[in-house]
């Protein structure tokens, strides 16, 4: 392998082209390739990008030039691309949520295992400047022993309907897998294992065919709690604020830090190029991912934890189906 690593972009929707841009940063890493269901849409956009455009995925799979695919299709088929990656030995960077069901999470990570390649998912905000400092005040004992935990990803997803996105089955438990699965990912990153999940999920004011409000109440092995929400009709939002005996920090969006200690003055901090979509922070992960293949330096989101998000993904959906409360 050379000192980049080659990927095929799968998916070349909005957020493909953001991938794509953000891959012109890396340092490591270069996308070579796009497969999409209809390349007629974004010829002239490969052809401005040097980018080879294919509408079969076997195609860059049995592609000895390429060495990881990115993964940006409709959830409900990641689970196939990810088995087929396995089988071809290809690493892979798959955008959340990694699959729709905890057991098609085990069991795509357990193949790829196997066949010895590196995966790594697409929670970018991991690595904004302002989480990166909240990990920092919580490893510095700066807010004492952590006791609740506070996260909410809303955004007005009007957009989507009529499109993939807009069903139940694309979208259980309404913003979920487009938006609250990142809060998951950060409740799991700041406060540990989430042991079990009360959730709800209603349709009050959507245009779309899923639901727009979506609430969990959490409880951590650790022994806090937590609170998680996501809407899809309002404005963008995202909140995440941890709570602990010596004050509480709050991150906003990908570039604000407020810290407010119980003894001692508020501290806020603004770290400019980050606002949405924060192209950097994208970079970042995609560097992140090449850093893992290339040199084995782990990603910063393991493969447990991917599993684990997926199975909060599952016990929200399940709980909000249910009307009770799920034990993980």
């Amino acid at each position: 392998m050379s000192s980049k690593i080659r990927c095929a972009l799968v998916g070349l929707g909005r957020w493909g082209e953001l991938l794509v841009e953000a891959g012109k940063q890396a340092e490591s890493l270069e996308i070579t390739a796009v497969v999409t269901r209809t390349p007629s849409k974004v010829e002239r956009y490969c052809a401005d990008n040097n980018l080879q455009l294919t509408d079969q995925l076997n195609n860059v799979l049995e592609d000895d030039d390429i060495d990881a695919l990115i993964i940006a299709t409709p959830h409900s088929q990641h689970f196939e691309q990810l088995m087929k990656a396995a089988e071809c030995g290809k690493h892979v960077y798959c955008e959340k949520p990694f699959t729709l069901n905890s057991a098609q999470a085990d069991e795509a990570l357990s193949a790829l295992a196997k066949s010895g390649c590196k995966v790594a998912i697409g929670h970018n905000r991991r690595f904004a400047p302002n989480t990166l400092a909240l990990q920092q005040l919580i490893a510095d004992g700066r807010l004492g022993e952590l006791v609740h935990i506070e996260g909410c990803f809303h955004a007005n997803m009007a957009q989507a309907s009529g499109k993939w996105r807009d069903s139940v089955e694309e979208s259980p438990a309404g913003g979920m897998t487009s938006l609250g699965i990142h809060a998951v990912d950060m409740l799991i990153n700041l406060m540990g294992p989430i042991t079990r999940v009360d959730a709800e999920s209603e349709r009050i004011a959507a245009t779309c065919a899923f639901d727009d409000h979506t609430s969990a109440r959490l409880r951590f092995a650790n022994g806090g709690k937590g609170q998680l929400t996501t809407l899809t009709s309002t404005a963008m939002r995202w909140v995440i604020t941890v709570c602990g005996t010596k004050g509480w920090a709050e991150i906003r969006d990908l570039d604000k830090l407020t810290f407010s200690p119980t003894e001692g003055a508020l501290e806020e901090n603004t770290y400019p190029g980050f606002d949405y979509p924060g192209l950097a922070s994208i970079t970042a992960a995609l560097q992140g991912f090449a850093g893992d293949v290339l040199l084995n330096q782990p990603y910063a989101v393991s493969p447990h934890q991917i599993a684990h998000a997926t199975a909060v993904l599952q016990a929200v959906i399940d709980s909000s189906l249910s009307g009770e409360s799920v034990d993980l």
